[in-house]
């Protein structure tokens, strides 16, 4: 992948999640069959929307300053590979009181992005321990 391909994949990762975080701060959630907060598919809570915004702008910050890619990606790879395992139990468990109130779309959600976060710090890592090609004449 080259550099400008990382960014826009950064880009798209960072838009996501502030939408849907934007979403669930400022718009009034609907309220679904079982009285869960959501946005569309995704769960709406205080907690889970200033992640998702912190993640889109952290992301923005990444992408207008390349050299910040690489570390944007492996912390958005450890926190939502820790989110996914913390939701999927959350999810198969339905405990009330749960602070995050995680769905299986929000887990299908977080297990993309990190996966994608990881792609990109492998890509990122890899380009840096590649030596220049250096141009014969």
């Amino acid at each position: 992948m080259s550099k400008p391909t990382l960014r826009v994949t950064v880009l798209v990762l960072a838009l996501v999640h502030l939408t849907v975080g934007v979403l669930g701060l400022f718009f009034v959630p609907e309220t679904d069959q079982t009285g869960e907060n959501t946005v569309w598919i995704f769960s709406s809570t205080g907690m889970l929307d200033l992640l998702r915004v912190a993640t889109g702008v952290i992301g923005l910050v990444a992408v207008l300053r390349p050299a910040l890619i690489s570390l944007y990606s492996w912390f958005v790879f450890v926190a939502f590979a820790g989110l996914t395992g913390f939701g999927i139990l959350s999810a198969a468990t339905t405990s009330a009181g749960d602070a995050v109130n995680l769905n299986w779309a929000d887990n299908v959600l977080h297990a993309l992005t990190s996966l994608v976060a990881l792609a990109v710090a492998i890509v990122v890592v890899r380009q840096a321990e590649r030596p220049s090609e250096t141009v014969r004449e």
